[in-house]
């Protein structure tokens, strides 16, 4: 809850994207629930649910303990949640751009927070024991960045798909 609270927030205050004001508005009987923002929702919860259950499933496999394996999981989300924050600010626009990989320092601030009250959660003694998670190895780490990263890889592809197909938020699928 701390960490999609803390990223939401940050978006309320960034800067809109550059086109906005070219757009045409929004008709004012098209419901909020649109086709894309539907189809965003079942397709972000969609890599979510793979990459959370995955990677768990993955340690599990790998014979770790049940605690391990809740802990990547926990920490894959929260490390999904920050790279669709990095994918979310801009809509249209692709994402691998310097402003939107550096992001505003509102963003930053709220990512290096987020990540710093996961090192609690996931190393801290007294967080462990009322958690029930466990330490997790620098590698193991990484394959939860790696999951991550491959949310905002999947869908900056997406984006693009529907750029290039002339749909979006800004027309029905």
């Amino acid at each position: 809850m701390v960490s999609s609270v803390a990223l939401v927030m940050v978006l309320a205050f960034e800067p809109t994207e550059a086109d906005v004001m070219q757009r045409p508005p929004r008709w004012p009987d098209e419901p909020m629930l649109s086709r894309f923002v539907i189809w965003r929702i079942f397709f972000v919860s969609a890599l979510f649910l793979v990459g959370i259950f995955g990677m768990y499933q993955w340690m599990l496999s790998q014979g770790a303990t049940v605690e391990a394996a809740r802990t990547v999981a926990v920490n894959a989300l929260v490390c999904m949640e920050v790279f669709y924050l990095f994918s979310v600010r801009y809509l249209k626009a692709p994402s691998f751009t310097v402003q939107g990989v550096m992001g505003t320092p509102r963003v930053l601030v709220a990512v290096f927070g987020v990540f710093a009250l996961q090192l609690l959660l996931t190393y801290a003694p007294f967080m462990q024991s009322l958690f029930a998670s466990e330490a997790l190895s620098l590698s193991t780490g990484m394959w939860v960045v790696v999951a991550g990263v491959a949310v905002l890889v999947i869908l900056e592809v997406e984006k693009a798909v529907l750029r290039r197909l002339g749909l979006g938020p800004s027309r029905q699928l």
